[in-house]
């Protein structure tokens, strides 16, 4: 009788365990940024640029650390540049088909000296930097399809100046030096993103995307700062595995 009722406890439980994972990976299904605990997702990222050739194209995995957390890694082209990055994505708060949820990248290009890909012009560009971090609220439909909007901030600098910058804090008489090149290394934008996530099966997302960027509360000018452009549109798909 004992190892009855032990066996029916232990049914039990691996029942309600089974049924809180499949109620997670539920959740966690067609979404691009959150793949369910132990899962990956794989991406490409694509958006149009008439100022570099093409391709523009990036390609992601992201790995669930939990449910509410993934981090992942990015690499590919703008047309004229290599990139290659790390981000982060986590839920901060999640009631029902609502919730609100942060993205993190970080980009590094590498230096081009020459031509490049589909590019045959010479060009000399220093190594640099872009991050951006953003805050979404999102809401999930009955059909899966997932609405977005958010705020964020997007940093953009020169290798070589952050490395003179952080050279200058040591130096007792920087402030030539600083006044010349301006009081920081980097420059700072914000932005306004919406975007929808559209199953097109149980595994593959379709992700229109669309961000705006500002620089002191206007829209940048096109092709004035390296971020590029006042507007950009991407799409991804998104394969979980």
């Amino acid at each position: 009788m004992k190892k009855i009722i032990n066996t029916f406890i232990l049914c039990a439980v691996a029942h309600v365990a089974l049924s809180q994972q499949s109620r997670f990976i539920g959740l966690n299904q067609n979404d691009p940024n959150y793949p369910a605990k132990g899962r990956f997702n794989a991406g490409i990222l694509t958006t149009y640029s008439g100022k570099t050739p093409p391709p523009v194209l990036f390609g992601n995995i992201t790995y669930g650390i939990s449910n509410k957390f993934s981090a992942g890694i990015v690499g590919g082209t703008t047309g004229n540049l290599s990139g290659l990055g790390i981000k982060l994505n986590a839920v901060l708060l999640q009631r029902n088909s609502f919730r609100m949820a942060f993205r993190m990248l970080s980009v590094y290009y590498p230096e081009r000296n020459g031509k490049y890909l589909f590019d045959r012009k010479d060009l000399h560009v220093m190594p640099w930097m872009l991050s951006m971090g953003v805050v979404d609220t999102e809401w999930r439909t009955s059909k899966g399809i997932r609405w977005a909007l958010g705020v964020g901030l997007l940093e953009t600098h020169c290798i070589d100046g952050m490395k003179r910058w952080f050279s200058n804090l040591g130096n007792p008489h920087p402030e030539s030096e600083v006044r010349e090149e301006g009081e920081l290394p980097f420059e700072v934008f914000t932005s306004l993103q919406g975007g929808v996530s559209i199953p097109v099966s149980k595994r593959l997302t379709f992700h229109p995307e669309v961000f705006t960027v500002l620089h002191g509360g206007k829209l940048i000018k096109s092709g004035e700062h390296r971020v590029g452009f006042p507007i950009i549109a991407t799409v991804s798909l998104t394969y979980a595995f």
